[in-house]
C-alpha cells in the first residue's frame, strides 16, 4: 500500500479517508488484509492509538472487519448491512428520527417491496411465506407473544428478501430492527387479526392481484403503526428503552 504521512489535528479521520479512498478505487478489495498497526503507524507517521481509532471507526460503518488472534488483523469487509440499522437507531434514540417518520418510511418502502415481489414470486417463495404465517398462527394460539413478534417481523424480512434487491433488503432490515423494539414492548395488535390479514395477502399474491395485495398490506401496516404510536403515547416515552419526558 502506498500511503502518505498524516499531518492533521484529527489524525484518525485522515487515516480513514486514505484507506476508504483506496477501497473506493478498487485498490483494496473485500477480504484484503491491511498492514498491522505498527506498520500503518509508521507509514502514516502517527501513533498506534490514532491508527486503532481509525480502524475502529471504519469497522463501525462496515468498511473493515477486525479479527483478534495470531491470524487476525484488519480486513476489508464484504459489507455489514447492520451498520445501517445501528446508525439509524442512534439517530432515533437522540431524536433525529421520529417514530412517525420511521413508520411512514416503512409504509412507502414496503409498498414498493411488495409490488416487486408480486412480479417475481414463485412457488418456493410462496411456500416460505405460508410456512411463516402457519408458525405465527401456532405461536398465537400458544400465547407465545415473543415468538409471534419475531415471526411477524420475519414475514416482512422475507418479503424484502424475495425482491432479490440488496438495497431494499438492507433498508427494510434497518427499519424493522428498530421497530422490533416497539413490537416487543407494545404487545399484541388488537385493532385487527394479523394472521387473517396475512392469509388474505397470500391469497392475493397467489392469484396475482397486485393492487389488492398492496391494499391489504397498507391496511395492516397502518393498524400496526397506530398501535405503536398509541403505546408510545401511553408510556409517555420518547423512544424504546428511554425514560418518558
Amino acid at each position: 500500500m502506498r500511503l502518505t504521512e498524516v499531518k492533521t489535528q484529527r489524525a484518525f479521520e485522515a487515516i480513514s479517508s486514505q484507506i476508504t479512498e483506496r477501497i473506493r478505487r478498487g485498490e483494496l478489495r473485500a477480504g484484503d488484509r491491511l498492514p498491522n498497526e505498527r506498520e500503518l503507524a509508521d507509514a502514516f507517521a502517527v501513533s498506534r492509538h490514532a491508527v486503532r481509532e481509525a480502524l475502529r471507526s471504519m469497522e463501525s460503518v462496515g468498511l473493515l472487519h477486525l479479527r483478534k488472534g495470531a491470524t487476525g488483523g484488519a480486513f476489508v469487509s464484504g459489507g455489514r448491512p447492520e451498520a445501517v440499522a445501528e446508525a439509524m437507531r442512534g439517530m432515533f434514540y437522540v431524536g433525529g428520527i421520529s417514530l412517525a417518520e420511521l413508520t411512514e418510511a416503512r409504509l412507502e418502502i414496503e409498498t414498493a417491496v411488495l409490488r416487486l415481489v408480486c412480479g417475481r414470486l414463485d412457488e418456493a417463495g410462496l411456500a416460505l411465506l405460508e410456512d411463516n404465517v402457519a408458525a405465527a398462527e401456532r405461536a398465537t394460539e400458544a400465547g407465545d407473544n415473543a415468538a409471534k413478534v419475531t415471526l411477524n417481523i420475519r414475514f416482512h424480512e422475507l418479503l424484502a428478501t424475495l425482491t432479490g434487491n440488496t438495497v431494499l433488503v438492507v433498508m427494510m432490515k434497518a427499519l424493522l430492527d428498530i421497530l422490533r423494539e416497539f413490537a416487543q414492548r407494545a404487545g399484541p395488535v388488537t385493532q385487527m387479526d394479523v394472521i387473517a390479514s396475512r392469509r388474505r395477502l397470500l391469497r392475493h399474491l397467489r392469484a396475482g392481484r397486485q393492487d389488492s395485495a398492496v391494499a391489504e398490506l397498507v391496511r395492516c401496516l397502518r393498524a400496526v403503526h397506530r398501535h405503536y404510536l398509541g403505546a408510545l403515547k401511553g408510556r409517555g416515552a420518547a423512544a424504546p428503552g428511554m425514560p418518558g419526558r
